[in-house]
């Protein structure tokens, strides 16, 4: 199907309005159409001083994106066009334009919600509308593919098990093939359940969440130990991988670490895991070798470097 974008005209309002009035009633049947309709002519006004794109299908208008500046006002495709690409070619022309957008989307429109993190929207917030009672989402995208770090506490109970799900697929992945599952499942049921990090937490680690467009990527830990920082978990996702992120998250180590006084990071890394190249590659030193009895028979065969900021 043959998309044509193009400027919005005045001649076009009509057509935008039909498509506006049926899109949010179908969309949004928690909220009585009359509340779209009453404000029908507060929009049609409001539209004439927005920045529109227009989509063409066969010469006839079949949606249209409206921006006021950076933030997306609204997004509508004539219902009986939905589902053709037509809100996805609409939406990237509009992220071409902007370098950064920000959004508000009612919770309750899940089909929104995902297709604006699909292509990359991140939820910042969410609060209550004042004129429908429902809660919204507002919602950021950035061109500049933002790595954003978000604190874990033992009140975040959704999140600790979040972070345990992610947590132990990351870690089933990485280290299975390298000391086998039978330990790894161990090692996992110790550090990597829910009530293990909860335990954690309540004995002074500081857990992130790594987010990216399309949401959690990885994780990592830290906490105070011998007068210097102790880097407990350091993680990404395969898929996230090679995008610079771990040097990013390294930076982000080490400022928390001068925020809290210490002048050394140090960690453990398997003696078979390739990540040790990647850490002697951030500017860590090999400070010995150890081999610690985790119990069932199993033991962590570690090197330990040290970083100076």
């Amino acid at each position: 199907m043959a998309f044509v974008i193009r400027e919005f005209t005045p001649k076009d309002i009509q057509a935008l309005m039909e498509i506006w009035l049926q899109a949010n009633c179908r969309a949004h049947s928690f909220i009585p159409s009359s509340y779209w309709e009453e404000n029908y002519e507060y929009v049609s006004r409001e539209l004439l001083k927005a920045e529109i794109l227009v989509c063409e299908v066969e010469e006839q208008i079949a949606g249209f994106i409206g921006m006021q500046e950076d933030f997306l006002a609204g997004l509508f495709v004539r219902i009986e066009k939905q589902g053709q690409g037509i809100g996805t070619a609409l939406l990237k022309e509009a992220c071409r334009r902007h370098e950064e957008l920000s959004l508000r989307v009612y919770e309750k429109n899940e089909n929104a919600v995902r297709f604006y993190k699909k292509y990359g929207f991140l939820l910042r917030e969410s609060d209550t509308d004042a004129e429908t009672g429902e809660t919204e989402y507002l919602m950021r995208y950035t061109g500049k593919k933002e790595l954003l770090f978000e604190q874990i506490t033992l009140q975040d109970g959704r999140r600790v098990e979040e972070l345990s799900q992610l947590a132990s697929s990351v870690v089933k992945e990485v280290f299975d093939p390298m000391i086998g599952a039978e330990q790894n499942d161990y090692m996992i049921h110790l550090f990597q359940t829910v009530p293990a990090i909860k335990g954690q937490l309540e004995n002074g680690y500081t857990y992130y969440m790594v987010k990216d467009a399309s949401g959690d990527v990885g994780f990592l830990a830290f906490y105070p130990r011998d007068g210097m920082l102790y880097l407990s978990k350091f993680y990404l996702k395969s898929s996230a991988r090679g995008r610079g992120y771990a040097g990013r998250m390294f930076d982000f180590v080490k400022e928390k670490a001068v925020e809290a006084g210490y002048g050394k990071i140090f960690l453990n890394v398997n003696k078979k895991n390739p990540a040790a190249a990647v850490y002697r590659h951030m500017g860590f030193q090999l400070l010995r070798e150890e081999k610690n009895d985790i119990g069932n028979r199993f033991y962590m065969d570690d090197y330990v470097f040290l970083y100076q900021i």
